[in-house]
């Protein structure tokens, strides 16, 4: 497991300790835990505002239709 220096003023000392005692945890699990809620894995927002701005999208049908008829496949 990595190990990461961070320095912090003496009143925010206080209130992390504070707050991982409250949470019955040790602070580097409470700090952990704050940076996994404030990391993102899903989409960024300007990504996720794009959703359906395309007008007219072609169906998988419609894309598909020039490519020909597929062979049927022998049997086992």
């Amino acid at each position: 497991m990595a190990q990461i220096t961070i320095y912090l003023d003496d009143e925010l000392i206080q209130q992390v300790k504070q707050s991982a005692a409250e949470a019955k945890v040790s602070q580097s699990q409470w700090i952990a835990d704050l940076i996994r809620q404030h990391c993102h894995t899903d989409w960024p927002l300007s990504v996720r505002e794009m959703a359906g701005s395309w007008q007219v999208f072609p169906q998988q049908e419609e894309t598909r239709a020039e490519q020909g008829k597929d062979i049927p496949r022998e049997p086992l």
